[in-house]
């Protein structure tokens, strides 16, 4: 007798995921006939038929059989299911999109850090005049200083040095802790909190070759040459004294309730010439 070649059962194994966790090997459906020439036949639910084989033969072989199906259902049994990889989408949290440019918030000014804003009011100008030396130059004029005089303004505090002639004249004038008289340096105080000294390239009345005025005497250094009930109360301007006259210059104390901004120009006009200072309120 001429031994039939044997053929392992042709099991259809479900795919992961289609079989639950405790299935029974009932899901196969495995039958199992035997035959009138020993052997038995194998069957699964539409599958093809398997040829049969001698019976001790098929003992085994059906027991291999149901060995690897246990096994195979219990490794789908342990690694069957599957997981969502990620959530679906819901109305209350939408799906992220990966082109989506991420947002911020917009940054918080920091507290003291406020941008610096140019001040806009009605007297915006005067303040920005600053509070730095001014120089006019050096023209020096024969003609004498013989006056001095103050004005309100809105937004400043002016002193008018008038000199007698039309020339040009330099002068100086800045910020210091005490104003020096001129030649002798001795000190000229004045009200307020800051005071401007003020030199004028010209001499003052009763110093000059000019004549004008000669009844006049040089006033003593100290003198006021505004009187102090004409600049009372005033925002800016305090006190304007005569601190010296030397070698065809002349200095002022000019007394600021505090260091503000201030301004110096020159005018003139047919016979005379005018030192403007004008001192922000």
């Amino acid at each position: 007798m001429i031994p039939t070649q044997i053929r392992k059962p042709y099991l259809r194994r479900s795919r992961p995921g289609t079989v639950a966790a405790g299935s029974s090997l009932d899901a196969i459906d495995l039958r199992t006939s035997l035959r009138r020439d020993g052997g038995s036949r194998h069957t699964a639910r539409g599958q093809r038929k398997v040829p049969s084989v001698p019976t001790a033969m098929s003992h085994k072989f059906a027991a291999v059989t149901l060995a690897a199906a246990g096994v195979g259902l219990a490794a789908c049994s342990t690694h069957g299911v599957r997981t969502s990889a990620q959530p679906a989408a819901s109305a209350n949290r939408p799906a992220m999109s990966a082109s989506a440019a991420p947002t911020h918030p917009a940054p918080r000014s920091m507290a003291g850090t406020q941008p610096y804003s140019t001040e806009t009011g009605p007297c915006a100008e005067e303040k920005a005049w600053g509070v730095g030396p001014r120089d006019g130059g050096t023209a020096m004029t024969p003609a004498p200083i013989y006056l001095a005089r103050a004005g309100q303004h809105e937004c400043y505090d002016r002193v008018v040095f008038d000199i007698n002639g039309p020339a040009d004249v330099g002068y100086t004038a800045k910020y210091v802790p005490v104003v020096r008289a001129d030649a002798s340096g001795a000190p000229v105080p004045v009200a307020g909190r800051a005071a401007l000294q003020i030199s004028v390239r010209g001499p003052v009345y009763g110093t000059d070759s000019q004549g004008h005025q000669p009844w006049r005497q040089p006033p003593a250094v100290g003198e006021n040459a505004i009187a102090p009930a004409t600049i009372a109360g005033w925002a800016s301007l305090t006190e304007v004294r005569f601190a010296g006259s030397f070698e065809g210059q002349t200095t002022f104390a000019v007394g600021v309730i505090d260091q503000r901004p201030f301004r110096v120009s020159t005018t003139s006009e047919q016979y005379y010439r005018h030192v403007v200072v004008d001192i922000a309120h």
